[in-house]
């Protein structure tokens, strides 16, 4: 994997109101003097200069969308006009607004300087000139406008941004300009890949954890409160130019519904024929009902749009940060197996609750040190921090929560049924002879290990496993809802998380049928399980009570059972969407490609797969990714 370096800003501390850093000085410092560069092969202007950025004391904001279409269908300049002041607020405001001003300004007399041809230029400084003043026009301008703050925000440390619902941001605009004759389809499905393909540049620079991690998620479709499935050209446009992209990044997210057209569902599994693990399925019919249980007013849950991966966020009227930590359900077990033996399996349950119980309240108490860095240039874009000149970082929005990830619900729901069937039905083996196997790894247990493997139910269409599951859930989701954090907000969790393979690389062998240091189970998933199963399983789950901060079904399908069964897939997907999961996500990959594609990378320099929540090229993933990826393919073709 590539490491990434970053020249930062080395910005003494600026004495501003209350005696605080100044952030808005620093941002407008920054952009005053970051490089400008001017690609001749995009009608877009779109660069990041990788040498700066800006140190800030405290946590950076990510994970999140900031609202384009404040600076689409109103102004930046509207903002700024709300924001600045002779208070504190105010005056960050206006440094920031001054720095943005001055970017634009910057990137208009550069692009004087070109030799791009006059009408090509001309139209570019048009747009820069209004970008600021007016609302977009066209939707060629509107796209710009993205590009333009999405670039500020990568350039400013936001890691992890989205980019919203573009098919209704920019429909109208769209459709106004196909009217006129402003613009016909062809010419904005190339302006639809321009875009794209800008947004996948600088991928070493804009990567999180793992090259690739990036965020860039675009939103398309959904469900409306009246009961109607929201699409237009645009959300077909977007999907087919992703397609024809064949880049990890962007990636998009379909909002699905039993009530959606199935022409636009066949048109998202052609997408994901190409290979590049999008669009991510994300269930209206389930979602938003958990919104509403959660409290949230009908025009938000309606709205909704997700974090860098799968996690829902509401544009605008969020701090909402979805990603700050990682909770082990395992972790509690192995505490309990360590400390046993108990006399039957509902003595073990009840402890495994109450101690479950415990540590996820210790685990909330250790998220109330967290303090976020002020944050002017996001505050402009966000309801509320202009009409109370108080700052995002200071709870001046709507929805102030905290989102977290948990791993290992699979592997101690099974190491637990596990034991209960070996232990204390079938009398297989004792408490003490199981618990020394499992400190040996299984070593010379070759017979045991494999009724452990056998015993696998998670994930599978068993009643016994799903009560289990909600019942472990729902007793921490007591501890979730009393939970407030410095901000006032709560805090939402999810069965979905990127730490499945570094948290169980530190923990002891389970009983599931995992062995030492080895990866958690991935999601919600099931190596030996048809989709069908992992899908009733899925849909049987609760997801109320602030257990929805992403839970994604996850599996691997052949690329050529694909495309020879496409129409019974898209039928499958229609009763999934039906039957109720969550959220899906999907590989289309034969397991014979990625096992030559680690023998000899140099071949398969373009080969994407799906990892966590984003998309990465396979030759960029750690060693033990690429093991796990190809495990997991070679027992879903087992099991197809």
């Amino acid at each position: 994997m590539r490491q990434i370096a970053y020249a930062y800003y080395q910005i003494r501390p600026v004495k501003a109101h209350g005696g605080t850093r100044s952030v808005g000085k620093d941002t407008r410092k920054l952009l005053e003097t970051i490089q400008i560069t001017v690609h001749p092969d995009s009608r877009f202007v779109y660069f990041l200069d990788r040498t700066k950025t800006i140190a800030v004391p405290g946590n950076v904001l990510g994970n999140f969308t900031i609202a384009y279409d404040k600076i689409i269908h109103g102004t930046f300049d509207e903002l700024a006009a709300s924001a600045i002041g002779n208070d504190h607020y105010g005056r960050e405001a206006e440094e920031v607004t001054e720095g943005v001003r001055q970017l634009a300004v910057r990137i208009m007399e550069t692009l004087r300087t070109t030799s791009l041809p006059d009408t090509v230029r001309e139209k570019r400084i048009r747009d820069f000139s209004r970008l600021l003043s007016e609302p977009a026009e066209h939707f060629e301008e509107a796209l710009q406008r993205i590009l333009f703050f999405n670039q500020i925000m990568w350039q400013t440390r936001h890691r992890l941004n989205g980019l919203g619902r573009l098919d209704r941001i920019l429909g109208d605009l769209y459709m106004g300009d196909l009217t006129s004759g402003y613009l016909d389809r062809g010419t904005a499905e190339m302006m639809v890949l321009d875009f794209l393909n800008q947004l996948s540049r600088y991928a070493d620079y804009k990567s999180d954890a793992l090259q690739g991690d990036i965020g860039q998620i675009i939103v398309l479709g959904g469900l409306e409160p009246d009961g109607s499935y929201f699409h237009n050209e645009l959300t077909e446009i977007f999907l087919k130019e992703q397609a024809k992209l064949k880049k990890p990044d962007p990636k998009t997210l379909l909002r699905v519904s039993d009530k959606m057209p199935k022409d636009l569902l066949r048109r998202a599994v052609e997408c994901l024929a190409s290979a590049t693990g999008s669009p991510l399925f994300s269930n209206d019919d389930v979602i938003i009902p958990t919104l509403l249980d959660f409290g949230m007013p009908i025009e938000d849950a309606y709205s909704y749009c997700t974090s860098a991966c799968w996690e829902p966020f509401i544009v605008g009227k969020s701090l909402d940060q979805n990603n700050i930590a990682v909770f082990d359900y395992f972790a509690t077990l192995d505490e309990l197996l360590k400390n046993g033996p108990f006399s039957d399996y509902d003595s073990l349950v009840d402890a495994y609750l109450q101690r479950n119980e415990e540590r996820f309240a210790e685990f909330l108490k250790s998220l109330d040190v967290l303090k976020w860095a002020s944050d002017p240039l996001v505050s402009l874009f966000t309801d509320g921090c202009n009409e109370k000149h108080r700052d995002i970082s200071d709870g001046a929005t709507q929805y102030n929560n905290y989102g977290i990830t948990t791993v290992a619900l699979s592997n101690t729901v099974d190491s637990l049924l596990n034991i209960k069937r070996l232990v204390f039905e079938e009398r297989y083996c004792g408490w003490s002879a199981l618990m020394q196997a499992r400190k040996e790894d299984y070593e010379g247990e070759e017979e045991l290990f494999a009724r452990l493997l056998e015993g696998k139910r998670y994930g599978r269409d068993d009643e016994e496993a799903e009560k289990l599951t909600n019942l472990i859930t729902s007793s921490i989701s007591k501890q979730a809802k009393a939970y407030r954090n410095r901000l006032g907000g709560t805090v939402k969790f999810g069965v979905s998380s990127p730490g499945y393979l570094l948290q169980g690389k530190r923990n002891a062998a389970d009983v599931s049928g995992r062995k030492s240091r080895q990866p958690y189970n991935t999601h919600i998933s099931c190596m030996n399980a048809p989709y069908t199963e992992v899908v009733r399983f899925a849909a049987r789950l609760d997801y109320t009570d602030q257990r929805f901060n992403g839970n994604v079904v996850d599996f691997f399908l052949a690329g050529d059972f694909l495309q020879n069964n496409m129409d019974k897939f898209v039928l499958f997907l229609q009763g999934a969407i039906r039957e109720g999961f969550f959220q899906m996500q999907m590989n289309i990959m034969d397991s014979e490609v990625l096992i030559e594609a680690k023998a000899h990378p140099e071949l398969y320099t373009g080969l994407i797969v799906r990892v966590w929540g984003f998309s990465a090229y396979f030759n960029d993933l750690p060693e033990s990714y690429q093991n796990m990826l190809i495990e997991r393919a070679l027992a879903a073709e087992k099991s197809a």
